[in-house]
């Protein structure tokens, strides 16, 4: 007997979930195009050296010393997808330097953000041109930290002044109260 789970469907459908939509999806058309570019290539270069094998094969006089037309044409064959192998490594090595080179850039822009709040340096953070969700969700969040580091200096200052004059004990615990909430 079947559960009411299995007859559901799956709970989870595999989605492709992006890291940076813009980059990974021009890497992957490239890919594409170059599978195509690839394949096509390698169809016409393997007609044409097959024809050529062929015609070189057709008009022999001494067929007994021919030999078998399997072999040559075996060995057409492994070298064209020996090249289509090449091609291919070749490109995702490309493909991986520019993905690393990319990745590189966002962290080294992350990681200044990490230093500037490691040294409680709240100043404002100038516009990235390699900007990710990743540098925006880090300095939105530094702005948000800003004012309300910016609040708690005029909450200080403002509880100062009015511990100084020591007559507005509800003024101070009002102060004390935005205080607390800053902080939590």
């Amino acid at each position: 007997m079947k559960s009411a789970a299995a007859d559901a469907g799956p709970v989870h459908r595999r989605r492709i979930h992006y890291v940076d939509r813009l980059l990974q999806r021009r890497l992957l058309a490239g890919l594409v195009l170059l599978e195509a570019v690839l394949v096509a290539s390698s169809v016409w270069a393997m007609h044409w050296r097959l024809q050529q094998v062929v015609e070189a094969n057709l008009y022999r006089i001494h067929i007994a010393d021919a030999g078998t037309l399997v072999p040559r044409l075996m060995n057409e064959a492994l070298v064209l997808l020996g090249i289509f192998m090449l091609v291919n490594v070749v490109a995702l090595l490309l493909a991986e330097g520019a993905w690393g080179r990319y990745v590189g850039k966002v962290l080294r822009a992350f990681m200044v953000l990490v230093e500037k709040t490691a040294r409680l340096d709240f100043s404002p953070d100038p516009a990235n041109e390699h900007d990710h969700e990743v540098l925006s969700l880090a300095r939105s969040w530094r702005a948000s930290e800003r004012l309300r580091l910016q609040a708690l200096g005029e909450c200080t200052v403002a509880l100062d002044a009015l511990a100084a004059r020591g007559d507005e004990p509800e003024a101070i615990r009002h102060t004390l109260v935005r205080l607390r909430e800053l902080l939590h």
